[in-house]
């Protein structure tokens, strides 16, 4: 009976260990995941992934308050709705006069455009 609770006792911590392993597995891939989408330097991404293999779940924590805020998709995709803003800023100015002009080329009488007086 006392060698079935060790075999038991032994069992279970080999599953318990097992399941931490995968939750550090885990850990470990998502923040190289995670910086991968957030940076282009090797660098940071090795250090970020150093961070939370050698300090754990404190590393990750760290990892979480010192990561950049956004991605690069998102900041690539801020970045054209800015630039667009930007032109339509400095852009209607310009074609808003040219239709003004056009309208107003319209509304005159026709034989103002041509010399000629109207009848």
């Amino acid at each position: 009976m006392a060698g079935n609770a060790t075999l038991a006792l032994r069992l279970g911590a080999m599953i318990c260990g097992a399941s931490l392993g995968l939750v550090y597995l885990s850990l470990l891939v998502w923040t190289a995941r995670d910086i991968s989408a957030r940076s282009r330097d090797g660098l940071v991404r090795l250090a970020a992934v150093l961070l939370v293999l050698l300090l754990n779940v404190v590393g990750l924590a760290v990892y979480v308050l010192l990561r950049p805020t956004e991605t690069l998709a998102e900041r690539y995709e801020r970045e054209l709705i800015e630039e667009v803003l930007a032109r339509e800023v400095t852009g209607r100015a310009r074609p808003a006069a040219r239709l003004q002009d056009q309208n107003e080329a319209y509304r005159a009488p026709a034989g103002s455009r041509t010399g000629h007086s109207a009848p």
